[in-house]
């Protein structure tokens, strides 16, 4: 028996992250058929609010095969850590402008 005694085959017990989330608000989320996990920690990962819904839109396409080739594109878009960074680069540019006089 190997020392880790939470493993399972060999692999350390899988993190469980907290979302600040309560179980009426999974809950809620879910008969509106929204997983606030899935966004949080998608959030979590850098992506945008307003792109992460667009992104479990896609990856249902996806997993389901039914998704076409630019919205694949536009996935693997939002997921990458430049585009991501464009974003949050334009939306910090747009915050000095409102501030400005």
């Amino acid at each position: 028996m190997s020392s880790d005694s939470g493993s399972i085959e060999g692999n350390k017990t899988p993190r469980i992250d907290d979302f600040g989330v309560t179980v009426e608000e999974y809950l809620e989320g879910l008969a509106k058929g929204i997983d606030i996990l899935e966004v949080r920690s998608l959030e979590r990962w850098g992506i945008p609010s307003e792109l992460v819904m667009e992104l479990i839109e896609i990856n249902k396409r996806v997993s389901n095969g039914t998704a076409k080739p630019e919205e694949v594109v536009r996935g693997l878009q939002i997921m990458s850590p430049p585009i991501r960074r464009q974003r949050i680069n334009e939306q910090d540019a747009e915050l000095i402008e409102s501030d400005s006089p």
